[in-house]
């Protein structure tokens, strides 16, 4: 990694910590911290230890994402960490989707009409929003990755 790519790195590690600070306070570096969301009449509660790791990759895919279409994928190093945070986000985006298909099924095996549950209607379609976003994701990440070789195959001719 040359010394450009350092300063963009620890200035992307630096807005990180930033938007942290701004979100959640200092409890945001907590492990016992929780963040919480009211939808309906259902409390669903967080601790931070799961969305501050989403917070990361997300400003990282955002930041290295923005430079390899500035870049036109001219760089390797940039590409690298964009695969590296896009296979990440997958990844979050995954376990978010199966929490969330968790989430909206019925407790207790009792009566489940989910057109009368809002909350479940509401669940039910951010997984299938996040999983177009994540189908999307996958597509990016075979693009970035043919041009990322053919960047080392025109180098290795050289």
């Amino acid at each position: 990694m040359n010394r450009k790519e350092s300063f963009w790195f620890i200035g992307t590690v630096g807005l990180v910590l930033v938007l942290t600070l701004v979100l959640f306070g200092l409890d945001g570096f907590k492990s016992d911290s929780t963040f919480d969301i009211n939808i309906y009449d259902t409390y669903f509660v967080f601790a931070n230890i799961h969305i501050v790791p989403l917070l990361i990759v997300f400003a990282f895919f955002t930041v290295y994402l923005l430079r390899v279409i500035r870049l036109n994928f001219r760089n390797f190093t940039v590409n690298v960490i964009l695969i590296i945070a896009t296979i990440l986000l997958i990844l979050i985006l995954g376990r978010t989707i199966s929490m969330l298909d968790f989430l909206d099924k019925p407790i207790n095996d009792a009566e489940f009409i989910e057109d009368k549950n809002p909350v479940a209607v509401a669940l039910n379609n951010l997984s299938s929003i996040l999983f177009i976003i994540q189908t999307g994701l996958l597509v990016l990440l075979a693009y970035c990755g043919f041009k990322t070789g053919q960047i080392t195959m025109q180098k290795n001719k050289h």
